[in-house]
């Protein structure tokens, strides 16, 4: 009910996948062998050869138990050709650093996504000899998600934004930059288009509050 909370859980969803894009064509569940139907499901991406699928996958919340033992969203992938679903991450420690949400395939095979683990911004509390906590959004009701890439076997996680709100949905440009929406509550706030290197270099705001395309209707953005 409110983009800004992406934590939030509904049980019984699945990923289906039909062998011709025809109303009356066969479908079939890839994910009901692992969710029994009681996992949720969200923001589903494809592989630029249309062979591999990525999403976000939440198991059910545990009752009475905190909110640091819950489960987390976690990165899923299926493979088409073989017919098989995996977590990304492999280690459970690691996959329950945070909520990683919004997978995205980047052009040279890594995976861009948000998440509320924040790898730098604790490594850089730990170097200063201070607790590695998560920030929390500007609203203080969610911890922030930042945009991160990671290999596509889970490893070399790296954060590349940094942001007191929310930084959602990367996407791709034609330059190979990437695209995603940012909450900003500081000055005109409001939901606006970002756009950066995959490093994380050359921060630029393509569309909102102050930008030059801010009611001009004369930009274009190339996906």
């Amino acid at each position: 009910e409110d983009a800004r909370r992406l934590r939030t859980f509904q049980a019984g969803a699945d990923v289906y996948v039909r062998e011709r894009a025809l109303p009356a064509a066969s479908e079939r569940n890839i994910t009901d062998k692992m969710t029994n139907g009681e996992w949720d499901v969200r923001d589903l991406d494809v592989s630029w050869d249309g062979r591999r699928l990525v999403f976000s996958m939440r198991e059910p919340v545990i009752p009475g138990a905190d909110e640091i033992e819950q489960p987390t969203w976690n990165i899923y992938e299926y493979n088409l050709d073989a017919d098989s679903l995996r977590r990304v991450i492999t280690s459970n420690l690691i996959a329950e650093e945070g909520h990683d949400v919004a997978p995205h395939y980047l052009p040279d095979g890594r995976i861009v996504f948000s998440s509320t683990r924040q790898r730098q911004s604790r490594g850089i509390l730990l170097d200063e000899g201070k607790p590695q906590f998560p920030a929390e959004d500007e609203d203080r009701r969610e911890w922030a998600f930042t945009l991160h890439v990671m290999n596509v076997d889970g490893t070399g996680i790296r954060q590349i934004s940094f942001n007191q709100s929310h930084d959602l949905d990367p996407a791709v440009l034609g330059d190979g930059r990437i695209i995603f929406s940012r909450w900003d509550n500081a000055g005109p706030s409001g939901m606006h288009l970002y756009a950066m290197n995959p490093d994380g270099t050359r921060l630029q705001l393509l569309y909102g509050a102050n930008s030059h395309a801010t009611g001009s209707g004369e930009s274009t953005i190339q996906f």
